[in-house]
């Protein structure tokens, strides 16, 4: 899977190929006319400014993040209704950047925690849920609703490990099954699974 890099800062750019040298990625600062297919694109949001619709419908063919110098949840929710699988800050730390590179590889959708959090909040209708959470999860263990209920408010794994005094390796292990059982891709797909 071919990774392409698209920024119109200098500096930017090379934070991200040093942060990401081991999958070869190759850059450009504008979008260019081709992109191979099945390819993995890292963009910074100021390039897409003033991009045609033709250009924009191309570019989200392809497993799309969009990185910003200044995130935000608006900016966030607006490029994941356009198609993009990502958002996130364009200087992120090295590991949430390689960890966005991972989920794209594997087809899921890669948000900072911060967002995810606030997404989830925001889909949130807590009667609902609590009647609909409870139907959904008959097919789980006891434990495995316990944890499945804290993933879906968006608590994260090792808030999850102490509350329940178990590992973090634990949770992973049990949200893993959740997710089978449950058929969703991850955290975000059982929220709203949990919450619409």
């Amino acid at each position: 899977m071919k990774l392409y890099l698209i920024a119109d800062d200098t500096r930017v750019m090379e934070r991200w190929k040093n942060v990401l040298i081991d999958w070869h990625p190759v850059s450009f600062f504008q979008i260019p006319s081709e992109i191979k297919l099945h390819s993995i694109v890292l963009i910074l949001d100021k390039v897409i400014v003033g991009a045609s619709q033709s250009i924009l419908e191309k570019l989200f063919e392809h497993r799309v993040m969009i990185l910003s110098m200044t995130p935000s949840f608006a900016e966030a929710q607006k490029f994941l209704q356009l198609g993009a699988m990502g958002y996130g800050n364009a200087m992120m730390h090295e590991y949430h950047l390689q960890s966005a590179y991972q989920a794209l590889e594997e087809g899921k959708v890669w948000l900072h925690p911060d967002f995810i959090g606030m997404m989830i909040s925001q889909i949130r209708d807590k009667n609902k849920a609590e009647e609909k959470s409870l139907a959904l999860l008959d097919s789980l263990s006891k434990r495995e609703q316990e944890v499945a209920l804290m993933l879906g408010n968006g608590t994260t794994h090792q808030a999850i490990a102490d509350a329940l005094d178990i590992t973090v390796r634990t949770v992973k292990a049990h949200a893993t099954s959740i997710y089978q059982k449950l058929d969703v891709k991850d955290r975000l797909a059982l929220s709203i699974l949990l919450h619409t």
